[in-house]
């Protein structure tokens, strides 16, 4: 049976057994990605834990394994090398309570954390800690492989066609493998890849075939993303309101308002403990606290972007090259602000604004109604262009894949029109395009914030690829919606 929902064409869904023997290819792309990200990973250099964000998920694991306290990590004021910490709610616990039990398995890790937290409080951990590499590079890539795995299944669910799946897979993996150094670190790319991959192709599910099993799993799985990246929630009314509008057109239908119930219960199933933890033992009922205003404070730095800078940095964040191309076309002291790592950047700016936030008196949330007053309503046009910057920034991922994905995705699009699967594809691929939008708004955006967008750029890409080989070889056309799978 084929039909339509809310304006979508939807295939014909697949039954228990056709399903069984349709995972085959996703479980046969999970072990083959796998053993190439294994690879990379292997090729990549151990670096020591305070690289990136690493420390900031080391210490709050290390806390939580010595002490048994879920803490604020790097960001309270107690050295937990001799003293227990106090409760926190800083971090979302997805990611540090994962590393914890890495920690437990791995003794290396456990050293190598140890002397971290001693020596964070000098500021010397990055001289006086020894490089890592040990268990967290394979439960990394078992997790990015994972969201490959995911994605196979999602592409051919979309477009119908085995072979789109599997191109869409590779050209996903070319893309991961661009990011095989940071995804080898403590840091929750990885984990967070893997969680959305896997709610946005249980979402599918439970949408278009109405799957009961697909909608609490699916839900448990946003849930899960939920507490690794609270940033995410802004997806809960989103998928919620898409399952209600499919339950209510053409007309009421029992089995999909059930669907769009239990997909609630799988996120509440998942956030509720936390959320009640944090108010008995803090008194605040909630995901996170401190963490998202403190990256707002930080990010607000952005809007000093002069009218040159702004015009400057459409080129200097292209992956590669662009930086040295900005400098030649506007001049070094034209891009100096905009460079990561110089002191004076903006982002070096930002994040003396934050620490200075977060060390005044009083809960740092009181700080940003006045910030939103200021540097949003009182500066829209700086503050629509720095957004507009970001989100450039941020869209830039894959590096050269993720580039060719992106000159593809407007040949892909059209396939999908004319296959009649646009909804289908835009169903998969808008929730991480609504989050680069909520990355480059609220945060100091930048491309592993938005790894998600691989999912729908790589179906896109891979659907365009095929409708111009098609042209020579008519097998590998992907079939309209209306003719069923391929």
């Amino acid at each position: 049976m084929r039909g339509r929902q809310g304006g979508l064409t939807v295939p014909a869904p697949l039954g228990p057994a056709r399903w069984g023997q349709g995972a085959r290819p996703a479980v046969l792309a999970f072990a083959l990605c796998l053993l190439v990200l294994l690879g990379a990973g292997l090729r990549a250099p151990p670096r020591d834990l305070t690289h990136g964000d690493g420390y900031f998920y080391t210490s709050t694991a290390w806390d939580l394994l010595t002490w048994g306290t879920f803490s604020d990590g790097f960001f309270d004021a107690v050295d937990s090398a001799t003293a227990p910490p106090p409760p926190g709610m800083f971090l979302g616990p997805g990611y540090p309570v994962l590393l914890a039990a890495v920690m437990r398995l791995d003794p290396a890790l456990r050293e190598a954390a140890a002397c971290t937290v001693r020596h964070l409080p000098a500021g010397d951990a990055a001289a006086r800690c020894p490089a890592y590499r040990g268990l967290v590079m394979p439960v990394n890539m078992v997790l990015v492989a994972g969201a490959l795995g995911f994605l196979t299944a999602a592409a051919r669910r979309v477009t119908g066609s085995l072979a789109a799946a599997g191109l869409a897979t590779g050209i996903g993996l070319a893309m991961a493998l661009a990011y095989a150094r940071l995804l080898s670190l403590p840091m929750t790319e990885s984990l967070g890849l893997f969680l959305f991959s896997g709610a946005a192709f249980l979402f599918l599910r439970a949408a278009l075939d109405a799957r009961r099993g697909a909608a609490l799993l699916g839900g448990a799985f946003l849930g899960l993303l939920l507490l690794t990246r609270p940033s995410h929630v802004v997806l809960l009314p989103v998928a919620l309101a898409a399952l209600g509008l499919l339950a209510l057109r053409p007309r009421v239908c029992r089995r999909r308002l059930a669907v769009a119930g239990l997909f609630a219960l799988g996120v509440a199933a998942a956030t509720l403990p936390w959320a009640a933890r944090n108010e008995a033992v803090l008194g605040r009922f909630g995901l996170t606290a401190g963490y998202g205003p403190a990256v707002l404070i930080e990010r607000m730095a952005y809007n000093e972007m002069t009218p040159r800078e702004f015009g400057a940095s459409f080129i200097y964040w292209l992956p590669g090259f662009g930086d040295g191309l900005a400098s030649r076309l506007f001049g070094a002291d034209t891009v100096a602000r905009l460079d990561w790592n110089r002191p004076g950047s903006l982002y070096d700016i930002g994040q003396h604004r934050r620490h200075d936030a977060l060390e005044a008196p009083g809960p740092v949330e009181d700080q940003v109604p006045g910030l939103l007053r200021a540097e949003v309503l009182g500066r829209p046009v700086a503050y629509a262009a720095s957004t507009l910057s970001l989100a450039w920034r941020g869209l830039l991922i894959g590096r050269d894949a993720g580039l060719l994905a992106l000159l593809l995705l407007p040949l892909g699009l059209l396939a999908a029109r004319r296959a009649g699967r646009l909804g289908l594809l835009a169903l998969y691929a808008a929730p991480a395009w609504i989050m680069l939008a909520v990355h480059a708004g609220a945060s100091v955006n930048q491309e592993r914030y938005n790894l998600a967008l691989l999912l729908g750029l790589s179906v896109a890409a891979a659907w365009a690829i095929l409708s111009l080989a098609a042209r020579r070889w008519p097998a590998l056309r992907v079939a309209p919606a209306g003719e069923g799978p391929a």
